[in-house]
């Protein structure tokens, strides 16, 4: 999907850009650190505590090595805790 951009300054100029591939599709993918960022803007967003957002992303960068998922699951709930 294309991204267009144009933003029309105060001073009359214009700024424009277009990206064929958006971040984070299959032929421009997120990096884990951009992937793990955006995670925590909209986790922060949603009022998580920071401590369960950081558990999430340790545990998630760990994932090819980890030995039981359950352990996930109680960290994604929209519980505070």
């Amino acid at each position: 999907m294309t991204s267009l951009l144009k933003i029309h300054l105060k001073d009359g100029r214009v700024i424009a850009g277009r990206a064929d591939f958006g971040k984070g599709s299959p032929a421009n993918p997120m990096t884990f650190e951009e992937a793990a960022t955006k995670f925590k803007g909209c986790a922060e967003y949603a009022d998580w505590p920071k401590v369960k957002i950081e558990k999430i992303i340790a545990f998630v960068r760990e994932l090819d090595s980890a030995l039981d998922l359950r352990a996930l699951f109680p960290l994604l709930s929209a519980e505070k805790g």
